[in-house]
């Protein structure tokens, strides 16, 4: 087969998160070693924590560089471990505005669509590596209702196959705030910097596997 193709985001800065750590750690990537390392085609990029932006510049990159797999990392604030996201929820909390000062009008985002979308890469698998790799991970089966519930469902949506072709994989990684980093209501014992940039290595190697393994036919 081709190479995997994968794209990987990271957020910008938002209200309560003036310097989001996944902006820092997706922009220090070095897309060209891993590509090498991995044996991949990669592509990285910073979303807007912007509705807007997200609705417009998610379906946008999923038709312009059309990955194999999408790889979204996101901020939890009150996180201590690694969270794989098993599933998006279609509801939205119109209340907290985004970074843009803007607000969702409705309470749902896809009004026809089902209530839940499971992301579609090996979330079990994920955790075990990075747990192999001395990462804390846990599953997680709640996205929130913020910009990062709301990317993975708009990028599910995007992923979807046509005309009997199969759609791409898609997937969303919370990441909690740097042990380093101070923040109000974060817990103890989080991860520092280090950890979390192997972390969204071992992610990416995950993620270029399940594409091979799909693309053979076997679970990734």
């Amino acid at each position: 087969m081709a190479k995997p193709r994968l794209l990987v985001t990271g957020f910008s800065s938002f209200p309560g998160a003036r310097r989001n750590p996944t902006e820092v750690l997706v922009t220090a990537l070095d897309v060209k070693r891993m590509a090498r390392r991995f044996d991949i085609d990669l592509a990285a990029t910073i979303l807007p924590t912007e509705y807007a932006a997200v609705s417009d510049l998610l379906p946008w990159l999923w038709k312009d560089v059309r990955p194999d797999a999408a790889i979204h990392f996101g901020l939890h604030g009150r996180a201590r471990t690694v969270r794989i996201e098993t599933r998006a929820a279609n509801h939205a909390t119109p209340v907290r505005p985004d970074a843009a000062g803007k607000r969702l009008a409705t309470l749902v985002i896809e009004p026809r669509g089902p209530l839940y979308r499971r992301t579609t890469l090996p979330a079990e698998k994920i955790v075990v590596v990075l747990r192999r790799a001395g990462i804390p991970a846990t599953l997680s089966a709640d996205a929130g209702g913020y910009l990062c519930n709301y990317a993975t469902w708009v990028s599910l949506m995007a992923a979807g196959g046509k005309k009997g072709r199969a759609g791409g994989l898609a997937g969303f990684v919370h990441v909690p705030w740097p042990a380093e980093e101070r923040a109000p209501n974060a817990p103890t014992g989080r991860p520092g910097w280090g950890a979390l940039a192997l972390a969204m290595e071992t992610v990416v190697a995950a993620g270029a596997r399940a594409v091979r393994m799909r693309s053979q036919g076997r679970a990734g």
